[in-house]
């Protein structure tokens, strides 16, 4: 029983159930402080209330798809991508401040690209070269953003 329980919560419904759940919970907390109203009259809280509903609705539909075939498991496949890319974006959120937007981008695409196998080190530089340059020239050329491409130390 256990065992089930174990492979139907670790399954595609399953984990799928549980995100239903959790966004239900989500959506009956921000709308408990609403007013409801009624069909003829709707608060602004009538239509997050039925979308939670149908949230639980659709996980309890889940939950009963994942008790009847467990083993349709979760494959996460290569995990290398995933975990480059998002390395990539949390290193250029901490480096943009300190180092400009030029040296953060560089190491976001370096990053984001050693998400691939088999990448020459001249050819990151080339794709680093082109992308900081393609930034600058739309966003701070021709849309005249304010960005910070180069460090500002001792600057206030």
């Amino acid at each position: 029983m256990l065992d089930r329980l174990i492979a139907a919560s670790t399954s595609r419904s399953g984990l799928g159930a549980l995100l239903l759940f959790i966004f239900a919970g989500i959506t009956f907390k921000e709308v408990s402080g609403l007013r409801l109203g009624n069909p003829g009259a709707m608060g602004p809280g009538y239509f997050p209330a039925i979308l939670g509903g149908l949230f639980v609705l659709f996980g309890i539909i889940l939950s009963v798809e994942a008790w009847a075939n467990p083993q349709d498991r979760i494959y996460f496949g290569r995990m290398r991508p995933v975990v480059m890319l998002l390395a990539g974006i949390i290193l250029f959120g901490l480096l943009y401040r300190l180092l400009g937007g030029a040296i953060a981008i560089a190491a976001l695409v370096v990053v984001s690209a050693l998400a691939e196998r088999g990448r020459s080190p001249r050819e990151l530089a080339g794709l680093v070269a082109v992308v900081v340059l393609l930034v600058w020239l739309i966003f701070v050329v021709a849309l005249d953003l304010q960005l910070n491409m180069l460090p500002t130390w001792g600057t206030s």
